[in-house]
């Protein structure tokens, strides 16, 4: 495990340099909110118009370094920008949330294929920031929920990403070396966590000014070459 403080220093030789890599991994470890499914496009355009409604904005800078983060660091920001009570703007945040959530959710290009096709032939987690709760409505609303061995969420651990606890809790889970693990991240905040976790990174940036940080970055889960590396697998046993 590795200090998550400077991404580009977490950064070692890699397999996934190659691609595609002649490595595979022992199991997969992935992010839900922006790498399955835009919740995360829709929790920050929530935030814009919570901000804007009382008057207050985020410069860029620090809208980029929230993104990704646990609820309770992103509230307390908000709560901070605009002078409100942090329990009161998170109560009237996560209502709006849980609002918006009710619209169907659409899957991210290639998000369902490729979790269908590493789960028929490696372990696989989800690991997310969010709440156990919305985590689990929002896999039941992809159809996903059966397709992962292990789901941790925010609930399960003592620090949310950028800290490695969530990653390192899924490879717990399936038993696997970290080291041997391929994590899939969308944001900064996520990529850090994978990376202090010392897994293999693949990054699909999915929000605009997003920039993370990994020895491999695809414009989607649709890559060509990401679906005939799965496909080249072993069969689990």
């Amino acid at each position: 495990m590795s200090d998550a403080s400077d991404p580009g220093a977490l950064l070692a030789p890699s397999p996934l340099e190659t691609w595609p890599p002649a490595w595979s991994p022992a199991a997969v470890v992935v992010d839900c909110d922006g790498l399955l499914v835009d919740t995360e496009g829709r929790w920050l355009a929530l935030q814009e118009d919570y901000l804007a409604d009382h008057g207050a904005s985020l410069d860029p800078e620090a809208r980029r370094a929230l993104t990704g983060q646990p609820i309770e660091v992103v509230v307390t920001a908000i709560a901070a920008a605009i002078g409100k009570d942090p329990h009161r703007a998170g109560a009237e945040l996560m209502a709006a949330h849980q609002e918006r959530l009710e619209e169907p959710l659409v899957p991210l290009p290639g998000a369902v294929r490729t979790v269908r096709a590493v789960a028929a032939v490696r372990p696989v987690a989800v690991a997310s920031n969010s709440p156990r709760d919305l985590l689990e409505r929002t896999l039941d609303a992809l159809g996903l929920t059966g397709a992962f061995d292990a789901r941790v969420s925010l609930d399960d651990v003592a620090a949310g990403k950028p800290a490695p606890d969530l990653y390192l809790a899924a490879a717990a889970a399936l038993g696997a070396d970290p080291a041997d693990c391929l994590a899939l991240e969308d944001s900064e905040t996520g990529a850090r966590a994978a990376l202090a976790a010392g897994m293999q990174l693949i990054a699909v940036p999915s929000i605009p000014g997003q920039d993370p940080v990994a020895p491999r970055r695809l414009d989607s889960l649709e890559d060509p070459v990401l679906a005939d590396w799965i496909s080249s697998w072993e069969a689990r046993r």
